[in-house]
């Protein structure tokens, strides 16, 4: 059987795709632990509860909660680039993905293309060691 042509395009792509889903993981990877420090920081922020009647304590709580409030603005932030980053190598790997699901399309429609063209020789082969026999029983 022929070797199907494309196959060192098929081992590209295959890595390509591999690539492609290693940054995919690690992008999400990077989004869930932000969530993960956005969570933590409202948390921490709701914890300043109710203020306390002196002067110095209400400063004190007011600039941890302004600072809390900072941290959590730029976090969102950092989580709205990450899920960006995240949609674009989604697209990245699913666009890898159907280059490497064409050409292994391709790949089986060749091996089968070879199979039954193997198939139809051997199936000659035979006819024609059938007619030499009848062919020779006939004369005898």
């Amino acid at each position: 059987m022929k070797g199907f042509r494309l196959d060192g395009l098929l081992r590209v792509r295959r890595v390509q795709e591999e690539r492609t889903a290693s940054v995919l993981a690690s992008r999400t990877a990077k989004l869930r632990d932000s969530e993960a420090l956005r969570a933590r920081a409202r948390r921490e922020l709701s914890a300043y509860g109710e203020p306390g009647t002196q002067l110095e304590t209400l400063r004190a709580i007011a600039a941890a909660r302004a600072s809390s409030e900072a941290m959590l603005a730029e976090l969102l932030a950092a989580s709205t680039l990450l899920e960006a980053e995240v949609d674009e190598a989604k697209l990245t790997h699913d666009e890898a993905r159907r280059r490497v699901r064409t050409l292994e399309r391709m790949e089986a429609a060749h091996v089968e293309a070879e199979l039954g063209t193997e198939l139809r020789v051997e199936q000659n082969r035979l006819d024609e060691i059938a007619n030499g026999r009848r062919a020779r029983g006939g004369e005898e």
